[in-house]
C-alpha cells in the first residue's frame, strides 16, 4: 500500500515536472519570440534614422556646397559695386576737374579780353 502511494506520487511528480518542462518551453519560445518582435522593431526605428541621418548628411554638403558658391559670388559682387564706386568717384572727379579747368579758362579768357580792350583804347 505505501508502495503504492509512492508509485502514486512518483508519478504526478513526473507529470508535473513534464507540465513544468512545457510550459518553459513555451515560456522560453514565447520570450524569445517577443525579443525578436520588439528587436525588429527598434532595428525598424533604427535602420529610419540612418537613413535619415545620410538624406541630412547629404543636404548638408550640398548646402556647405551652395553656401561657399554664394560667398563667392557675393565677394564678386561686392568688388563690381566697389569697381562701380570708384569709377563714380572718377567720374566725379573729372567733372570737377573739368570744372575748374573750365572756370581758370573763363578767367584767362576774361583777362585776355580786359588786355585786349585796353589795348585797343
Amino acid at each position: 500500500m505505501l508502495s503504492n502511494l509512492i508509485k502514486v506520487h512518483q508519478a504526478k511528480q513526473s507529470a508535473r515536472k513534464e507540465r513544468q518542462e512545457k510550459k518553459k518551453r513555451e515560456a522560453i519560445i514565447a520570450a524569445s519570440a517577443l525579443t525578436h518582435s520588439l528587436v525588429d522593431h527598434l532595428n525598424i526605428g533604427v535602420a529610419n534614422a540612418y537613413v535619415n541621418q545620410k538624406k541630412l548628411d547629404t543636404e548638408t554638403k550640398i548646402l556647405q556646397a551652395n553656401a561657399a558658391q554664394f560667398s563667392k559670388q557675393t565677394t564678386q559682387w561686392l568688388k563690381l559695386v566697389e569697381d562701380f564706386n570708384t569709377a563714380l568717384k572718377e567720374i566725379g572727379d573729372v567733372e570737377n576737374w573739368a570744372k575748374s579747368i573750365e572756370t581758370d579758362m573763363r578767367t584767362i579768357s576774361s583777362a585776355l579780353e580786359y588786355t585786349y580792350k585796353r589795348n585797343e583804347s
